[in-house]
């Protein structure tokens, strides 16, 4: 479980570093020139590359969330539901407990 939250912690920092990188007109890093090869180092191919890259990697962070939440609930013999209605009774008898004011002392 601990490599799975390391890899969703990697992948994480990814998706917020490809985010950052593109441009607010999704044109990328706008590197390259006037080039109209539409290579990869002009506007558009960078344009073009992080948002695949953006793309893929916000895949494999919902990935890895389904994965990581699967890992854990195989882990425990209680369903969620179940847990929530331990919790209630236990809230009730929390209730059945009275508890005693302070007094205010007596002044001499």
């Amino acid at each position: 479980m601990t490599l799975l939250i390391i890899i969703q912690i990697i992948i994480a920092f990814v998706l917020v570093i490809f985010v950052l990188l593109q441009h607010s007109d999704n044109e990328g890093l706008g590197l390259g020139g006037g080039s109209s090869l539409g290579g990869l180092m002009s506007a558009r191919g960078s344009a073009n590359f992080l948002s695949r890259a953006t793309a893929l990697t916000a895949t494999l962070f919902m990935i890895m969330s389904i994965i990581m939440t699967i890992a854990a609930s195989s882990n425990n013999e209680k369903k969620i539901l179940e847990s929530l209605s331990n919790t209630t009774t236990n809230s009730d008898k929390s209730k059945d407990i009275l508890v005693e004011e302070p007094s205010i002392p007596d002044s001499n």
